[in-house]
């Protein structure tokens, strides 16, 4: 019992001083565990991987997230912004506006570096379930027919389009106007085929499937003669 409470009595004398040089000691061994490193913050850019066929992501926000990372000496000659992305598995995505915390799992890059964190930590996605819908195509006009003014006829073939965009945009687009036609080439001869390619409008939220091409066939309504009286 007198070896017990001698013991109690040492352990309890200067309590503060034991305590302080605990932290002291922790305080040191954390430095020393530092030493040899060197830190990093870089922006990167957040990309998809695996996104199925019919979605398409339509908004990321921010598109660039900020890393804070670490490494041994030398960390900053080795390590570039193009060197490392925050890669997001897109088979676990769903459509619809969402929000996607980032780990650092998701940071490939070289080997031999610590990822401390990511900021912002989530981002918001949107995106949209892609569907397919068939689009008429019209004819467009420039310049002008020259004296006399003949009649004619267009045609187009084929006079439609497959297009793939999201439900809501397609929903707003009720045609897809080709290239414009030159009138005044109408009145030289009585017919004429041209071939166009088919583009999309600057800034369309769509994708042409097909054709490629759009056949249009220029042709004169011939003229009648005039009757003869008796």
């Amino acid at each position: 019992m007198r070896f017990r409470e001698k013991i109690r009595r040492t352990l309890g004398r200067n309590i503060f001083l034991k305590v302080f040089a605990l932290f002291l000691a922790i305080l040191l061994w954390f430095q020393v565990s530092r030493k040899g490193q060197e830190y990093l913050s870089l922006q990167v850019p957040v990309t998809f991987s695996q996104l199925p066929a019919h979605m398409e992501l339509i908004d990321t926000q921010p598109q660039l997230v900020t890393l804070t990372l670490s490494g041994p000496p030398g960390i900053s000659q080795r390590i570039s912004p193009n060197s490392l992305t925050v890669l997001v598995n897109g088979a676990l995505l769903f459509p619809g506006t969402q929000r996607l915390d980032l780990s650092p799992s998701m940071v490939s890059g070289p080997a031999g570096i610590r990822i401390n964190s990511i900021s912002p930590h989530s981002i918001r996605l949107r995106i949209a379930k892609m569907l397919q819908k068939r689009i008429p195509l019209f004819p467009e006009y420039i310049g002008s027919i020259q004296a006399p003014f003949p009649s004619f006829r267009v045609s187009l073939t084929p006079n439609f389009a497959e297009v793939e965009g999201d439900e809501t945009t397609l929903n707003r687009l009720k045609g897809l106007r080709i290239a414009p036609i030159d009138l005044s080439l109408i009145a030289k001869s009585p017919q004429q085929v041209i071939s166009i390619p088919l583009t999309v409008p600057a800034n369309a939220h769509f994708h042409i499937l097909s054709p490629k091409n759009v056949l249009i066939r220029i042709e004169r309504n011939p003229q009648k003669s005039p009757s003869r009286e008796h």
